[in-house]
């Protein structure tokens, strides 16, 4: 499984987000240690918008879910709900990177950041997490 290969994943499953409070729909394709590849997109939640919950997570829940709890990498891509054209510029935010972390710490992000893929670690982008076990 190629980078290129996970981040087409990602962007069949961005289709499927649900977006009605942001029309931003975000894809995620994980990849498994045992090689398989899991979904998640962005799913809004329109009457109680804190229960909404972001594609990375989703896609790490689903996999945990199917009995996967080691992770190689994570592509992630976006664009308004309108638009076939990805954003040139998408990474995590800060709650799915802090779950990154907690999750599965030395994982693979790839995303696009000024127009050019990219694969970062997951730390490398949220550089001082919260971590209970240091407090």
């Amino acid at each position: 499984m190629t980078q290129k290969d996970l981040i087409n994943i990602a962007k069949k499953a961005c289709n499927n987000a649900y977006a009605p409070i942001s029309n931003y729909n975000v894809g995620a394709a994980l990849l498994a240690k045992s090689g398989t590849v899991y979904i998640g997109v962005n799913v809004e939640d329109k009457n109680i918008p804190n229960l909404s919950i972001c594609a990375e997570r989703n896609a790490i829940q689903n996999a945990i879910s199917h009995g996967d709890k080691e992770f190689k990498a994570i592509a992630v891509v976006g664009k308004k709900a309108d638009s076939d054209e990805l954003d040139k510029t998408l990474t995590p935010c800060g709650i799915c990177l802090q779950y990154m972390i907690d999750m599965c710490k030395d994982i693979d992000v790839i995303c696009y950041i000024d127009g050019i893929e990219v694969i970062k670690k997951a730390t490398s982008f949220l550089t001082d997490p919260f971590d209970f076990n240091e407090k």
